[in-house]
This record gives C-alpha cells, structure tokens and sequence, in this order.
C-alpha cells in the first residue's frame, strides 16, 4: 500500500488535494492511504512515530516551520520521502531541487499536473532496491533494504527490525538473507552470529556492543571489533 501525507495549513486545499490523490490511486488501481496535516510540526510528530509515508504534498509557506524548512529537515536526517511541492508562489522553484523534490506545482493545481508528479513519485519508489522476506505461508512482505535497521535470528526465522521500529517476523534463515543483501548492498557487516546490521543507523560503538539508532544494544563477538570499525569508516567514506 502507498502512503501519501499532504500537509498545507489551508484546510479547504486539504480536502481536496485529499479528493484529487484518491481520484488518482482510483484511477492507477493503486491501494493508498492518505493522511492531512495543518502543520509541519504536526506532519513530523506523526513522521517520528512511524515514518510510513512514501510521498509528501507539501505546501511551502506556512505558519511557524515552513515547508521549504521541513524538506530541508527530512533530508538532513537522511529520509527518502518523495517530496511534492504544492504552493502559490512560483519564485521558490529552484530550492526545490537542493532538497531533490520530484515536482514543484503551483496553484490552482491542474489534475493532470499532480496525476504526473504522482505517477514520477511512484516510479522513484518502484526504483528503490526492495527485499521480499516470507512471513507465513503465502504471504510476502516487501521491505526497502535502504528501511532496515538490522536483522536477527529468530528460531528458525529471522526477525526484521526497520528503522521506523517495526518487527518483522520471517520464516526465511538469516543466513539466507545475508546471502541476498550481500550481494545488493554495503551497508551492512555481520557483528554477532545472530544480528545482521545496517551500518547507517549504527549511533555508537563501544569495545562490547553496538547502540542502533532505535536503542537496541547489539553484541559484538570476539575478533569482531576491529574489523566492524573498519567496516564502518569504509561506509561512510563510500557514502560521503
């Protein structure tokens, strides 16, 4: 499922950007959930406890933090969210690529114009590299790798932990998962038998554990230390 937060501090451009989204999930047989926010200090509250939403329509100038602040905010902690501006002042278009939005709209917006930046929003999703673990029979979860925060072993199953706080139990062995992200990504180093982690969202380590940035202390086997810190200064050389 898509989900789709808009937040604009005009209640009546809400409703019907909210009207004009459905039309469009109607129209692509696209399910999607859309949830409306006044501010942007209400839009992060409910981005902090979960970070569920795929794209954001968001208004620029607003009360207290404005939009362009709050596109500037999300990246700066490194969040993916598609960013849809919808504003009434066209002069504000050029900032919109420092923050990688994927289209700028002015009002009155045309539907075909938001039908288009939708449509590119889910194609930059479509885009991102996805793991699809098995969570009972017949039933398949589709995870973004970039969204994993660790992996661990679980039984016979591996537990999924995403960033947002999310567990996610799969029937699938860790050693199995390993063996696909290795092969897609560098973010991640093995530290303990039982834990698979994400070095991105690795907070602090110390000679016996590691703190993620959800709080969750993971061990580090012996012989493990040196090679995990080289492990991740390599990351974030790669990455910056």
């Amino acid at each position: 499922m898509l989900h789709i937060g808009i937040c604009d501090d005009d209640r009546t451009v809400l409703e019907n950007l909210a009207r004009e989204v459905e039309g469009w999930a109607k129209e692509k047989a696209e399910l999607c959930s859309v949830e409306c926010f006044l501010t942007a200090d209400s839009f992060l509250f409910a981005w902090d406890e979960k970070k569920d939403m795929d794209v954001l329509l968001l208004d620029i100038e607003m009360p207290g933090m404005d939009g362009m602040e709050l596109a500037r905010h999300l990246r700066k902690k490194g969040e993916h969210v598609s960013i849809i501006f919808v504003t009434g002042n066209s002069e504000y278009a050029l900032e919109g690529y420092d923050v990688e939005a994927v289209s700028y709209l002015v009002k009155p917006v045309k539907r075909e114009r938001l039908y288009s930046a939708l449509d590119r929003a889910g194609e930059r999703l479509d885009s991102r590299e996805v793991l699809l673990v098995t969570v009972s029979a017949g039933e398949i979860e589709r995870i973004y790798i970039s969204d994993i925060c660790f992996l661990e072993s679980e039984g016979h199953g591996t537990m999924v932990c995403k960033r947002d706080g999310t567990r996610i139990s799969g029937r699938v062995n860790l050693r199995q998962l390993e063996q696909e992200l290795e092969g897609r990504s560098e973010a991640f180093f093995k530290p303990h038998r039982s834990y698979f982690i994400n070095l991105g969202y690795v907070e602090k380590i110390t000679k016996r554990d590691i703190r993620m940035d959800d709080g969750t202390l993971i061990p580090i086997a012996r012989g493990k230390w040196e090679a995990l810190n080289q492990a991740y200064m390599g990351y974030f050389r790669r990455k910056f």
